[in-house]
This record gives structure tokens, C-alpha cells and sequence, in this order.
């Protein structure tokens, strides 16, 4: 006997109920994937653009090596960093770092490169780990490394040193500077009571030595919140690099390196100064990158127009 299904509506329209549901479910996602492509696309492509049309054509131009990192890959870290750099008056160049040769890095044609984008100073970004046969350590606990773009700011360093162009680290690039120069670097995933304190988005204190390059700068001894997502740090420091700040569990949060007379600064920073938006004062930090690279930029143009 079969059932009447006149007397029971729901019974009769639940295959199309679930069909419905189903067109529902594929168009969510299909307006889903359009809105992340559309993001992606105007983090990537849109707003450096838009963002480097409101800057002056002699606008120091600041070399930046990629992110290889989720964050880098669809945009975030550039966005942030085109942000303050812009606001402090300077131009960003992404270079990549199969741009001077791949597998091997060749340290000539890194200096060229500068010179054919007329590069006032570098930034170099956060991302992945050195790779620890760069430095003799050990191989276990590491993320996301990438020898090339090890190889290439390596030798980007040095170009950098040689021209006397301004140079900020921002954490993993302050361990790539201190290891340029000879340093090792402190895997804090082997000490979890003290990454616990560096790996958050809420902050830790850090005290500035006091005759530090960095400690002028700022005008203060103390910062008592910056924004700190590390799970390596510095280790033993290289030539000519010293501390500028420390951090819980005797971290070393920033350095520095001697500079002769008339010579550009190169600065690492642990923390990440873009990402505290309402902090003026640790904005100082790319505002002096930008005037460093104007003034080499004129260093530069007077020693070819005597």
C-alpha cells in the first residue's frame, strides 16, 4: 500500500529543500573564494599601487625582500609595511630573491641590483627561519626556511654595508643581520617558558640600553608593551653588532652596528613596530629609515658631482 504523500507537504518538498540548500551552500562559497581573490588581488596589487601614487617621484626608495610566510604569500605583511614606510615618506621596492641568481646567489649581481633601482636603503621583513647550516646550529625545531632568500639577504646585507645604505631588521630580519655578520641565532621553541612570553600578539616590555643608537632615537629607556610573534631570536652577536634592548628572558630585542662617521646605520628589531597602530613614538623607528636614505641618497649624488 502505497503512502499518501498529499497529506504531508514536508515529505513532498524535502528533496527540493535539500537541493535548494545544496545551490545555497555552493553559492556561499563561490562569493567566498570571489571575496578572498578580490582581497588578495587589492592587498598584492591594488593598494601598493594606490598607496605609491601619493608619494613624490624623488621619494627615497627602500629595497624589501618578500615574506615567504602565509601572511607574505597573500599580502598582509607587505600591506602593513607599505603603510608606515608611505606615511614616513619612503617608496618600497619588493625584491625577490631569485633576482640575483638561483640555487646559487651571486653577491655581484645583488650589488648591480641595487644600483638599477637606484635603492636608498633596505628593510627586511619577517618570515621563515634561517636555515642553521648558515650559522652552525642545529637543524631540529625550525620552520619554513628558505636557503635562497637566506643567501640573497645575506649578500644584500653586505651590498648594503659597502654602499652605506641605511638597513632595518624586523625580526627574523635582525637575526639575518646578526648572522651576516657572524652571529648565530637562539631558537626560543627549545626554551618554551620563554617563547611563551615573545610569541604574542599582547606584548611584552622592553628596556633600551641607555647610549644605544636606538635609545636616542626614541628618546626613552623603556617601551612597555611592543608586539612581539618570535620563536627565534639573536644568539652570540657578530662583528661590530651590539645590543640596543632586551626582553623577558634576557632576549635580545634590537641591535645595532657601529657606524664610522657619515656612515649609515643598520638596526635589528625582535618586535614589529607596524603592527602597534597608535604608537607614535615607535613609528620614529621607519620615519629614520626613510631620512637615512635620504641622506645617502644625497651622500651618493655630492660623490658624483664633486
Amino acid at each position: 500500500m502505497s503512502e499518501d504523500t498529499s497529506a504531508n507537504p514536508y515529505r513532498r518538498n524535502r528533496p527540493g529543500r535539500g537541493r535548494r540548500w545544496l545551490r545555497r551552500s555552493v553559492m556561499a562559497f563561490v562569493a567566498l573564494v570571489a571575496l578572498l581573490a578580490v582581497g588578495y588581488a587589492s592587498l598584492r596589487f591594488i593598494y601598493p599601487l594606490w598607496i605609491g601614487a601619493r608619494l613624490p617621484a624623488d621619494a627615497p626608495r627602500i629595497a624589501f625582500s618578500l615574506d615567504n610566510s602565509l601572511l607574505g604569500q597573500i599580502g598582509i605583511t607587505d600591506a602593513s609595511y607599505q603603510r608606515v614606510v608611505t606615511k614616513a615618506g619612503g617608496r618600497l621596492i619588493a625584491l625577490r630573491p631569485d633576482a640575483a641568481g638561483a640555487p646559487t646567489v651571486d653577491p655581484h649581481a645583488v650589488a648591480a641590483l641595487l644600483e638599477e633601482q637606484q635603492i636608498d636603503g633596505v628593510l627586511l621583513t619577517g618570515g621563515g627561519d634561517i636555515d642553521p647550516n648558515v650559522y652552525g646550529g642545529r637543524s631540529d625545531a625550525t620552520m619554513l626556511v628558505h636557503r635562497l632568500r637566506d643567501d640573497f639577504e645575506i649578500a644584500l646585507i653586505h651590498a648594503a654595508k659597502e654602499r652605506g645604505l641605511p638597513l632595518l631588521g624586523i625580526c627574523r630580519g635582525c637575526q639575518i643581520l646578526n648572522v651576516a655578520l657572524g652571529g648565530t641565532v637562539r631558537n626560543l621553541r627549545q626554551e618554551r617558558h620563554v617563547q611563551r612570553r615573545h610569541l604574542v600578539l599582547t606584548g611584552h616590555p622592553v628596556d633600551l640600553v641607555a647610549d644605544s643608537t636606538l635609545a636616542e632615537l626614541l628618546g626613552v629607556s623603556h617601551l612597555p608593551k611592543v608586539v612581539s610573534l618570535h620563536g627565534q631570536a639573536v644568539g652570540e652577536l657578530g662583528a661590530g653588532v651590539r645590543i640596543a634592548a632586551t626582553g623577558p628572558g634576557d632576549v635580545v630585542e634590537a641591535i645595532e652596528t657601529d657606524a664610522p662617521a657619515g656612515a649609515a646605520w643598520m638596526v635589528g628589531l625582535q618586535w614589529h613596530p607596524e603592527l602597534t597602530l597608535d604608537d607614535t613614538l615607535q613609528q620614529r623607528i621607519y620615519q629614520a629609515l626613510v631620512d637615512q636614505a635620504r641622506r645617502a641618497r644625497q651622500r651618493r649624488q655630492s660623490a658624483s658631482h664633486p
